[in-house]
């Protein structure tokens, strides 16, 4: 499968398998004693390598998080991991045009990946509570995405500061990609494509 890195826009294609396999071949060259002592306490190698890579870039084990949405569901970014889910990060506010005209291209798209992507909309806006952003859900129509008030430590620990910001994260917790602007509906399939088989 390939996907189109959308942060160079679209021109250049990664082959998500050789990449992780080769970023997991470097992971486990890079230092074998901490491997082979992290081993002994019953975890492997290459997990605890990955958790070394902790970070908000492409490749790192982003910061973990429980938010609870405005429908009172909760959510655990490591449990995604754990469960060998994907998902989708998407920070935004209802007063942001570029976020209404994402939202209104990724609402025909995303009911195809419903049940293979889960899809969170994290408001950036602390001022916006459940109940607006309620209403705007409804408003657009966007059936089957998360929506969650803001909230101060994810915006601080992913250093958001763009509406639009997005964080793919594969099945197996680590960023497939991260960037922000409008998608059109092309780089919504690759996105949502890669993610649900990655």
């Amino acid at each position: 499968m390939y996907i189109k890195n959308i942060g160079e826009n679209l021109d250049m294609k990664i082959n998500i398998l050789p990449v992780a396999m080769a970023l997991l071949l470097a992971l486990s060259a890079c230092s074998p004693s901490s491997a082979t002592n992290h081993a002994a306490v019953g975890t492997s190698a290459v997990e605890n390598q990955l958790e070394v890579m902790t970070g908000i870039n492409k490749g790192n084990l982003p910061p973990d998080f429980t938010l609870t949405t405005i429908d009172g569901k909760q959510l655990n970014l490591r449990q995604f991991k754990n469960d060998n889910k994907p998902i989708l990060l998407d920070f935004w506010a209802s007063w942001c045009p570029y976020c209404s005209r994402d939202f209104d291209i990724v609402k025909n798209i995303y009911p195809k990946y419903v049940n293979k992507v889960t899809f969170l909309a994290i408001d950036l806006d602390s001022n916006e509570k459940a109940d607006l952003i309620s209403n705007y859900k409804i408003k657009k129509s966007l059936v089957g995405i998360d929506f969650a008030e803001a909230d101060i430590n994810v915006l601080s620990d992913y250093g958001i500061t763009h509406t639009t910001t997005k964080y793919a994260i594969g099945k197996n917790g680590v960023i497939l990609y991260k960037g922000s602007g409008v998608f059109n509906e092309e780089q919504w399939e690759i996105l949502l494509s890669a993610l649900a088989n990655s």
